[in-house]
């Protein structure tokens, strides 16, 4: 299988200017490996803008850097949007009367535009989209969403995305939770039982469970990406974005998972629950998705009740993991890194040994995805919505999910994208929100703690973009609850089976 593209466009083109020209699916926004010689390119086409911005002949004026060639303050803080103040919401089953079924949320967010040397203007390619109460008709419902968008167009697609998603969802969600209501009334009927007032509100419809809140999202994420497809005004043929979202609905909490952006959760260790509960279950500061489910840190140590660990809801999907990787290839993709790509170095499919949420990838060239007799698209990714070339071999936009009921343990939910947590560990970045005591505080230090890592690791900086919610529940933890997520994360990799995406995708695709 290979890319139905001809090779005539690419075959004057070097594997240089191919893979780092970003032109062929390469996004410019991805960490990539610069050469000596590169990074000199960079810093003269710098002063070139800057003479020209000196002679009046560039209608667009560089950003004003320091010394050393990085953004002066007053620049770093034109590229910042998002929340004025945090603000405050009620979630979970609110018709109840119970107060253990309600969930206190505060939150904020914040995108900061990356800075590119040769593209000073480059257009922030992440989005975010928060619906803070009544999302798909329900009273205790509420969405967030995350965008990275990649490629030329990445900012359209990031964008439709963002206009989409959310839509479709709400649409499934009240179209299900209506069939339920009218469902329940013809009983009603059938049974001679008095019909409530107000029996057809929104307000009164059942519930979804989790295999039908699952199934609508699994289905929207499908929806969005063929009408992205099928936009004309979006152009996604070597572009696209990735898409990480959390809907709470009934007091659950449910995760959804194309590419690399993450979600993570701050879980406070005590309350109600004895994580202790045998020698051999420790407790854990910095889980990863290795291993069992035992909560044991890195030097085997306790921690004592009302320590905050990380647990990821998310699985980067990558071509490192090598579930993904083995359906990439099935489906005829190559994998490869930029300096294999070159010659440069050996090829080898080894890759097993990177850990989200704990390694920190300082050399910068990840394996990616590219067609078998092309040279592009190279994404580093294996799943997204958009990217109508890398689809063809296996670039999906089937989400990985993940649902778990909130209780009191669960503090601090972050959702970011890569600009995020490029150089920052799960547990890092929980620590820092912990040491805030507001959302939009959290949000800030988020952004000024990567972007100063940024700074230490490359001549550039990706757009940051991240959601923190602060949670307040009275529901009971359970060391089965945490346990069960922790597995699940585990297990999502051999839970996600790629016959019925690939029938599905190969469907849809156009």
């Amino acid at each position: 299988m290979g890319c139905n593209q001809s090779k005539e466009e690419d075959k004057d083109l070097s594997v240089t200017e191919r893979v780092m020209g970003g032109r062929l699916g390469i996004d410019k926004s991805e960490r990539i490996a610069r050469s000596k010689s590169e990074k000199q390119k960079i810093a003269a086409k710098r002063k070139a803008a800057l003479a020209a911005a000196a002679d009046g002949s560039d209608e667009k004026i560089p950003p004003k850097l320091t010394d050393t060639g990085h953004l002066m303050a007053e620049e770093v803080a034109k590229r910042i949007s998002g929340s004025i103040q945090s603000k405050e919401i009620v979630v979970g089953d609110v018709r109840s009367g119970k107060h253990e079924d309600l969930i206190h949320i505060r939150y904020a967010a914040l995108t900061q535009r990356g800075y590119y040397p040769d593209d000073p203007h480059k257009e922030n390619q992440d989005d975010y989209f928060i619906c803070g109460s009544k999302f798909g008709a329900g009273e205790g419902d509420a969405f967030f969403a995350v965008f990275d968008g990649h490629g030329d167009k990445g900012h359209d697609c990031a964008r439709f995305a963002k206009n989409r998603l959310h839509a479709i969802l709400a649409a499934k969600i009240k179209k299900q939770r209506a069939a339920l209501n009218a469902k329940k009334i013809k009983d009603m009927a059938e049974n001679n039982e008095e019909r409530p007032k107000n029996a057809f509100h929104p307000s009164q419809w059942p519930y979804l469970n989790q295999k039908q809140y699952e199934n609508a999202c699994r289905q929207a994420y499908i929806q969005c990406n063929k009408e992205m497809h099928d936009e004309k005004k979006v152009k996604d043929f070597l572009s696209g974005t990735t898409a990480i979202s959390v809907g709470f609905h009934a007091g659950r909490m449910t995760v959804s998972n194309v590419g690399d952006s993450r979600a993570v959760l701050g879980y406070r260790v005590g309350g109600s629950c004895d994580l202790d509960s045998s020698p051999a279950e420790e407790e854990k500061k910095e889980i990863s998705l290795e291993g069992d489910a035992e909560l044991v840190n890195a030097e085997g140590a306790k921690y004592e009740p009302g320590s905050m660990i990380a647990i990821p809801l998310s699985d980067d999907q990558t071509p490192y993991r090598k579930d993904e990787r083995e359906r990439l290839m099935k489906a005829g993709a190559r994998i490869r890194t930029i300096d294999q790509l070159a010659g440069s170095k050996a090829v080898d499919e080894n890759f097993d040994d990177f850990n989200f949420g704990v390694d920190i990838d300082e050399e910068g060239d990840p394996p990616r995805v590219y067609c078998q007799d092309h040279d592009y698209p190279g994404t580093a990714f294996s799943r997204s919505l958009g990217d109508s070339v890398a689809e063809d071999i296996g670039v999906n936009a089937e989400p990985e999910m993940l649902t778990k009921k909130v209780t009191k343990g669960d503090e601090i939910l972050i959702i970011a994208s890569d600009g995020v947590f490029e150089f920052l560990t799960n547990q890092r970045m929980i620590d820092i929100c912990a040491s805030c005591d507001d959302p939009l505080h959290a949000c800030t230090k988020l952004l000024e703690a990567s972007y100063e890592q940024w700074l230490n690791y490359e001549l550039r900086t990706d757009d940051i973009t991240c959601i923190v919610l602060f949670m307040q529940s009275s529901k009971a933890d359970s060391i089965d609850e945490v346990r069960d997520v922790l597995n699940k994360t585990n297990g999502i990799r051999e839970k996600m089976k790629t016959n019925a995406v690939q029938s599905t995708r190969s469907l849809e695709s156009h």
